[in-house]
């Protein structure tokens, strides 16, 4: 590994202008080849049967180590979201927040240790949760499934594959017009519902598809619109358990540990996503092709989150904590002395991801070489342009105060009592306060207006050179080389009010509302919030508005959450195939450079660091016949995945009393690792398959968040020039390990039915710099899938069960432990007419819950409730 801070950028558009040249050529180009589309025997798939046998064969003819999902029609993926469905194939699982999956962990690794392609290129990805981290994984709510023909999932790399990935790439792939019949037109129309509410949202698509007589010529276009309500509510513990009262012998005092605030909390957006494609291909000869394709995904979430928060500890005074069980651990009743009573809704009204893609490919097929090459840019951008938090507490008679410093809002109340039993789903009882009459509740001031932007551009540039050979083992040689550019940042502000608002005109919530807050704290479900109040959200969006457009908030930059992180990616690699009697495989080298360079602040200042490092990545994939129907399959690798946006930015924030400081580290080293597989499949009909794999990884530079001293200018109670300073920040000072199991069985019976199960077992853990184990988070140690299906002339159906067992995922807060997870989907399909289809999909039938408990006290940390959702389509092809 090298790391220097003095080389010359990388130069992009030199190569750019080279391959733009090139395609002027007949000797041109096509996107990047992946070892499927030139291994894999092509068949026309119609129907469950029929997709699944496609995707099968994807995986026994590739060399290395493959799984696939195929789309059985034009418009009709298996699942609603490519997230769904990846969570069918063994070795992956996936991350929801609001409901639908927005990412995936493959084998053992965080998300953004995987990568995510669109016909074998990086897509630019933006987030639009502003409070989260800046990661590279591709959000996958921004991409609707209509349009998608194929994924496959590598899970072990090959050398013309791009690198970043610890876990597995994921590539996607999309429709081309000569591939399709001419004039092919399809359209499908639908309404989905969500359990968690009464709205019912349409959604819509068009595909058309047409092509010449000869047949040298097509374009596609394709648009698909899907609107949801959606949501999530929750149950939960903000910022975690504390000991009130340690333990004490002498007074018989037992130890008292209780929550600093409990919310309940229900999320609901409105959710709109849009998915558009134009693609053009030329193929003026047997021999050369061009490919221009453009994209444009796009999705809205403005939400309201409400949230009604019982404060404990907040403010002078004694707060009295009252033990109802062991140690007061299981039950505490937690009586005024400034216990609040709060009602949090958070409105926000832009927020926004898309993303675009142009991409020009070519390729040119000679006597016995090929020759393609690929130039295009990817954008996105997205955050939360507007957001308002406002806080409505409860005015009191009896001890409400205005100004009081112990709530610096403006507002207090000593009449916040409440009893909570944190062992099981939360049930909470207000010992002191109707809360379901809002009229109680005043506004006490706006918290804040935040603004966070991101963007992400990413331009690239390729070529590539295949030779077929005629020797007895190696049947071909590939050698490419490929230039990335990667510009990221974020920009926060914050706009505060210049000063305190008081109680607005008609502060009373009871005005804003519906008036009535019910169903808080559910006691007969634990987890189910029935209503809450219902904020007049255009309402009050005006009035805040106003007060913002008057002159009322000052714009403040938040600099400690603004920074940009800019990447220079050069690539090269030469990959050889080779193949005797029963065995085939390849062997190749990859070897990248990476130049970086981080921009962020602290006290007003631009900090900004650049550096270099390069990975040799060699990887061998080797499969062997042991019969016609038997492959045993072996691999071993050198991969590597980038460390997050967030972590790289530069500058600290230094809190000189004390002679600490905080920040990012742009010095971190990618996340790099060994690994090796050894399988064995058993294809024993034409649609059925059973297959065993075992895999282990080996990882260095995990990123941990640790203490360090270090010479920092103006830290320290002394301000000395240089001064020691003890400096939190992420650094490369730790190791994982990744052991797994895979097991997969599928089978179709010849009266129609047929299931597809897999199981997968994951021994995954980091090594702290201090020597301590821990859980990798978003990892299960076991996962299972199953699907059931039934198909005939008339109807198709398919019952589809998921389950993985405890994962670390973090909380409001801090780490959690997240109970096992089950989901039932299910979905049929009445074939009404020769092209017309009549479909009813439920996805999460049983209405599961998230179940987490604190880490530390193994008491209820979050209930997080997603909702069922339905879905009633029709289609039609032409």
């Amino acid at each position: 590994m090298k790391s220097t801070n003095n080389k010359a950028p990388l130069k992009l558009s030199t190569l750019a202008i080279c391959i733009s040249a090139l395609y002027i050529t007949p000797m041109t180009f096509a996107a990047n080849e992946t070892q499927a589309e030139s291994d894999i025997e092509t068949i026309e798939v119609r129907g469950i049967r029929r997709s699944l046998e496609a995707s099968m064969n994807t995986k026994r003819f590739a060399d290395g180590v493959v799984d696939a999902i195929t789309a059985e029609d034009i418009g009709k993926f298996p699942d609603k979201n490519i997230g769904d469905a990846l969570q069918r194939i063994s070795g992956v699982t996936v991350d929801r927040q609001y409901g639908e999956v927005n990412g995936v962990t493959i084998r053992g690794t965080a998300p953004e240790q995987s990568r995510v392609l669109l016909n074998g290129q990086t897509v630019a990805s933006t987030s639009w949760y502003d409070l989260g981290p800046a990661t590279r994984t591709f959000n996958m709510e921004l991409l609707s499934a209509e349009q998608v023909s194929g994924v496959a999932v590598y899970k072990t790399p090959e050398a013309n594959i791009e690198e970043g990935a610890l876990g597995g790439t994921v590539n996607l792939t999309t429709r081309k017009p000569l591939d399709l019949d001419s004039n092919t037109l399809m359209v499908s129309a639908e309404l989905a519902q969500s359990s968690l509410y009464d709205e019912t949202d349409p959604g819509a698509s068009v595909l058309a598809s047409w092509k010449n007589d000869d047949e040298k010529f097509g374009i596609l276009a394709a648009y698909s619109y899907e609107q949801l309500t959606s949501g999530r509510h929750v149950l939960e513990s903000i910022g975690g358990y504390y000991e009130y009262f340690a333990a004490d012998q002498a007074t018989g005092q037992d130890s008292t540990v209780g929550a600093w605030s409990l919310g309940s909390q229900a999320f609901k957006s409105e959710r709109e996503r849009t998915s558009a494609q134009l693609t053009a291909q030329f193929a003026p000869t047997d021999n050369l092709e061009f490919v221009l394709d453009y994209f444009r995904f796009e999705f809205d979430n403005p939400h309201v989150n409400h949230n009604f928060l019982t404060v404990g500890a907040r403010g002078a005074g004694s707060t009295n904590v009252t033990n109802n069980g062991l140690g007061g651990t299981e039950r505490a009743t937690i009586t005024p002395a400034y216990a609040s009573i709060i009602y949090n809704p958070v409105v926000r009204n832009a927020v926004n991801m898309k993303a675009d893609v142009l991409n020009l490919s070519g390729k040119y097929q000679g006597d016995g070489f090929e020759v393609s090459g690929v130039i295009g840019k990817s954008t996105s951008d997205g955050g939360t342009q507007f957001g308002a938090s406002s806080w409505w507490i409860p005015a009191s008679d009896e001890g409400g105060k205005i100004g009081d410093p112990a709530f610096p809002n403006g507002q207090n109340s000593t009449d916040g009592g409440f009893t909570y039993d944190a062992t099981g789903p939360y049930q909470v009882w207000l010992t002191s306060l109707d809360a379901t009459d809002a009229s109680k509740f005043k506004h006490a001031q706006e918290a804040n207006f935040d603004t966070t932007v991101q963007e992400h551009n990413v331009s690239y540039a390729q070529a590539d050179l295949k030779f077929e050979l005629d020797g007895d083992t190696f049947t071909a040689i590939k050698a490419g080389i490929k230039f990335n550019s990667s510009e990221f940042s974020r920009v926060a502000f914050n706009r505060n009010p210049d000063e305190v608002l008081g109680f607005v005109p008609d502060g009373n919530l009871a005005n804003w509302s519906d008036g009535v807050l019910s169903g808080l704290h559910s006691q007969s479900a634990g987890h189910t919030l029935n209503a809450y109040a219902s904020l007049d959200t255009n309402k009050w969006w005006d009035f805040i508005s106003g007060k913002y457009a008057a002159g009322e908030l000052t714009e403040v930059a938040n600099l400690g959450n603004t920074f940009s992180v800019d990447e220079d990616i050069i690539a090269i690699y030469a990959k050889a195939d080779f193949s005797g009697e029963n065995y085939r495989g390849n062997v190749g080298l990859r070897y990248v450079e990476t130049e970086q360079t981080s921009r962020g602040y602290a006290g007003g200042a631009v900090y900004n660091k650049t550096v270099d490092y390069s990975n040799l990545l060699p990887s061998v994939n080797f499969a062997y016949d042991l019969s016609d129907e038997i492959i045993l399959r072996a691999a071993a690798s050198q991969v590597m995945s980038r460390a997050n946006y967030s972590d790289l930015k530069p500058g600290l924030a230094i809190n000189a009393n004390f002679g600490s400081a905080t920040g990012g580290n742009p010095d971190l080293k990618p996340y790099e690792a060994n690994q090796a597989d050894i399988g064995i499949e058993y294809y024993f009909t034409e649609a059925s398959m059973a297959s065993a794999g075992f895999f282990t990884k080996q990882i260095d530079n995990v990123v941990f968040s640790t203490e360090g001293v270090e010479f920092v200018d103006g830290c320290g109670a002394s301000a000395d020039l240089y001064d020691k300073c003890r400096v939190t920040r992420p650094r490369s000072n730790g190791k994982g390990s990744v052991n797994g199991l895979e097991l997969q069985l599928q089978h179709s019976f010849d009266n129609g039915f047929g299931v597809v199960t897999n199981y997968t077992y994951v021994d995954s853990e980091t090594t702290t710099p201090s020597g301590s184990k821990e859980m990798v988070p978003g990892v299960s140690e076991n996962s299972f899938n199953a699907s059931l299906f039934f198909e005939n002339d008339i109807i198709s159906t398919r019952l589809a069960y998921n389950w993985r067992s405890e994962w670390i995922g973090v909380g409001a807060a801090q780490a959690v432990k997240n109970d096992d997870y089950q989901q039932l989907d299910a979905s049929i399909i009445w074939h009404a007419m020769e092209n017309l289809d009549v479909s009813l999909e439920g996805v999460n039938l049983t209405n599961e819950v998230v179940q987490s408990y604190d880490t530390n006290f193994a008491l209820t940390q979050n209930t997080i409730e997603f909702g069922s959702r339905y879905y009633l389509g029709v289609s039609y092809k032409f």
